[in-house]
Formats: C-alpha cells, sequence, structure tokens
C-alpha cells in the first residue's frame, strides 16, 4: 500500500492541475495499540478538525452516508470546476488518466488484481450487475435473508419474477440468536438447486456482523456462488478477497472511505467475469475485462479522482485504528443505557457480532416519532428503521464524532425515558 500512496504523489505530480493543497495533516498517527488510541480524545478531536461540521447539529448517520474529509472535498469541487471548463477535453484526455491508478489503489485496499475491480456508483448498482447479470434458469434456487438491504431484496424477488427463480429467504431472529443459529439457518436452505447464496456482512438495519467467513465455506463446500454485500464493511473492518473467499463483493465508497457522494465498487472474481452480464451496455458482455461494467458514456469522473486523495487519508489514519475507535464509540453510549429497562436493542453488544452501528428502541415510541423528536428537541440526527425483527433507530457515529455529542445523545435519550 505504500507503493501505491507514491505512486498517487507521483500522477499528482505530473497532473499539477490535480494537485489538491493541503495535503493530508502533519499530525502524527501514533505507533502501537489501536485500542489504547481509541481513547485519545486529544487525538481524535484533531481528526474531527479534518472534516465539515454542522454547527448546532449532531449527526448519528453516519452509517447512511459519511461526510468526506475536507481535502477530499476540495479535490472533488475542485476537479469539477476543472472539467466543467472544456468537459470533453478535461474528463477524457486528461481525467481518465487516473482511472487506472484509482482501480489499483481499491484493489490494495481489497487484496486482489486490479483487473478484479471495477468503479460504479453506487453499491446497489454493484449488486445489481451481479444480481441480473448471473446466468440462472428457471427453478434455480438463491439463498438470501430478509434483512438483506432493502433494493437487493427488491431486485431477487424481481429476478424471481421475471426468470421464475425461487429465492428462498432466512430471517434473522435478533440479538439472542447466535452465530452457530444463524449459520445453521442458512445451510438448512441449501438444496442440490442452490446456485447462489447472498450474504450482507454488515446488516445495515441493526449493525448484525453476520459470520461470513464460515457461511462462505459451507457454500462453496457445496458448489454454491457468494455474492457479499460489503456496503458497512467496506474501509472498517477487514475485507480481504483472498480471506473471506467470496465470487463477488459490492460496497460502497462514500460510506467508511469516506470518499465523494456518490461511489460504489464491485470486486469480481477473475474466473467469474467472463459469465456476468453487465448491466451496461458492453460492447463485448462476455469479455473477461472487468471494465465491461463500466460502459456508461461517462461517468463522474472529479468523483473517481477525489477517491484517490480519500484512499490516501485512509491509509495515514489506519483501518485499525479507525475500527477501534469506533467500537470505542459505540461501547461509550450503549454501556450508559444498557440497563434502562424501557430500552431494548436490536443489536448483538459484543464484539465479534457488531462494530459501530446500533439499533435500539424505546418503549411506547414508534421509530419515526422518536426520530422526529431527537431532531427537533436536541438537533440530533438519527434514522428511523421499520423493517421485519428491527423496529427501533439507528445510531451510527463516526470518527468525527466527539464524546460531547455522545453524552448530549444519551441525556436525551434518558430524558425521552
Amino acid at each position: 500500500m505504500a507503493n501505491w500512496t507514491s505512486q498517487w504523489k507521483q500522477f499528482l505530480h505530473t497532473h499539477p492541475s490535480l494537485n489538491i493543497k493541503p495535503e493530508i495533516p502533519s499530525l502524527h498517527v501514533p505507533a502501537g495499540s489501536a485500542k489504547i488510541l481509541a481513547t485519545d480524545e486529544a487525538f481524535w478531536q484533531q481528526i474531527k478538525s479534518t472534516y465539515p461540521t454542522s454547527e448546532g447539529l449532531i449527526n448519528l448517520n453516519s452509517g447512511a452516508v459519511s461526510s468526506s474529509p475536507h481535502l477530499v472535498e476540495k479535490a472533488f469541487l475542485t476537479y469539477y470546476q476543472t472539467a466543467n471548463r472544456i468537459p470533453s477535453y478535461q474528463i477524457f484526455k486528461y481525467m481518465e488518466q487516473g482511472r487506472e491508478l484509482i482501480r489499483e489503489g481499491l484493489a490494495s485496499l481489497l487484496n486482489c488484481s486490479a483487473e478484479e475491480v471495477t468503479m460504479l456508483r453506487n453499491t446497489t448498482e454493484a449488486l445489481n450487475n451481479v444480481i441480473f447479470g448471473l446466468e440462472l434458469k428457471e427453478d434455480d434456487e438463491v439463498v438470501a435473508c430478509k434483512q438483506d438491504y432493502s433494493k437487493a431484496v427488491a431486485s431477487w424477488k424481481q429476478r424471481e419474477l421475471r426468470d421464475k427463480i425461487n429465492v428462498r429467504w432466512v430471517n434473522l431472529e435478533g440479538p439472542a440468536q447466535t452465530d452457530e443459529e444463524v449459520i445453521a439457518s442458512y445451510v438448512a436452505l441449501f438444496s442440490e438447486k442452490t446456485k447462489v447464496l447472498h450474504l450482507t456482512h454488515v446488516i445495515n438495519w441493526n449493525g448484525q456482523i453476520l459470520p461470513v467467513k464460515r457461511l462462505i465455506e459451507e457454500a462453496k463446500a457445496r458448489n454454491i456462488e457468494v455474492v457479499l454485500d460489503g456496503a458497512h464493511s467496506f474501509g472498517l473492518l477487514e475485507t480481504d478477497m483472498a480471506q473471506l473467499g467470496c465470487d463477488y463483493f459490492a460496497a460502497a465508497s462514500h460510506k467508511w472511505l469516506s470518499g465523494p457522494i456518490p461511489g460504489g465498487v464491485l470486486y469480481v472474481n477473475k474466473q467469474k467475469i467472463a459469465k456476468l452480464w453487465p448491466l451496461a451496455s458492453g460492447a463485448n458482455p462476455l469479455s473477461d475485462n472487468i471494465r465491461k461494467f463500466e460502459e456508461l458514456s461517462i461517468q463522474l469522473m472529479p468523483a473517481i479522482l477525489a477517491l484517490g486523495y480519500a484512499i490516501e487519508y485512509y491509509l495515514w489514519l489506519g483501518r485499525e485504528n479507525k475500527e477501534q475507535r469506533l467500537r470505542y464509540l459505540r461501547q461509550y453510549w450503549t454501556t450508559q443505557l444498557q440497563e434502562l429497562e424501557n430500552i431494548r436493542f436490536h443489536t448483538p453488544l459484543v464484539e465479534n457480532r457488531c462494530c459501530v452501528i446500533v439499533n435500539m428502541a424505546l418503549a411506547d415510541w414508534q421509530p419515526a416519532a422518536l426520530e422526529k423528536r431527537l431532531f427537533e428537541n436536541s438537533r440530533i440526527h438519527i434514522t428511523a428503521v421499520t423493517w421485519e425483527n428491527m423496529q427501533g433507530i439507528r445510531v451510527t457515529p463516526n470518527v468525527y464524532t466527539g464524546l460531547e455529542e455522545l453524552k448530549q445523545f444519551v441525556e436525551a435519550i434518558k430524558q425521552l425515558c
């Protein structure tokens, strides 16, 4: 990854109009334990200063979309202004020269070949390239989960309606369900007709981390292809394609990677590319070239290029440092509310089963009403979740969230209780 950073700096040097100043802050990231650094409030206050904030508002819905650091924001805006002067030249002749370097940067984060990574607009588009591109015939079976992302659920139902395949649905039962029980519920639906397993690494409704490594192994033992939705794991948890062993991986770069909005990433195992039909109008749809998924006539090159600064910032801060800080923030506020009788958590609050996203419910409060009250009374932005077995509010801080903001959230909840 150090090699990629040096390549990125060299690219900026040879393309001066894309070299945005200031560079990443000179703040030193201390070596040593990420868990110890997670409690260093002075350090994280300086990290907070590298992000834009909204005065008077507390953003606890970073699970939907993350803010980008000032540097990434400046790069995107500057690149857009640059492109808007002579669009056809700046986009196709100049900015396009950086596309392959960004691809290599994403591949380095996923520990895969750059020839297996494509850049799209969001996770949904990435997933749909797989869901609608897989060769499936009538009566083939797919195993998915009712708590998968809503648009993925809708896409599989559309495929089922159109092509007469059968989708068999797992239904997660909540935090009391163990990983062993989760695995058993998936495996119980496998049959000789099962061709695809659709998995969500981190359930977006409640932040539950599924035992995807073991589920992938169970699928592979039965020759079942695996689609992994990493929208809420990429840029936060370890997403090493060589270790996970999935066939397809879709994610957003505008969530935990803090890239420009919007941005999507799709990994396709090299052996699977040729037989996966692209959503876009590929001139050679059965090609084994990953770029066939990017034939969209024109893409938002300012966002793709500004992603280079997001990758550089991410590597500078360190994935594990980020993960441990967010685990610390989650523990900070949940431990203060866990003992209250009229609060129910829909997230398993143990280290291997959640990271930072938490779903909670208050007795006698509908999620939407609670969301509205928190915003009107305390200027706290969360999101209401109304989904099977997951009804509540979803709380998601980020590295730009301070303990004082979480303290205000805790006090607001206690008052409502």
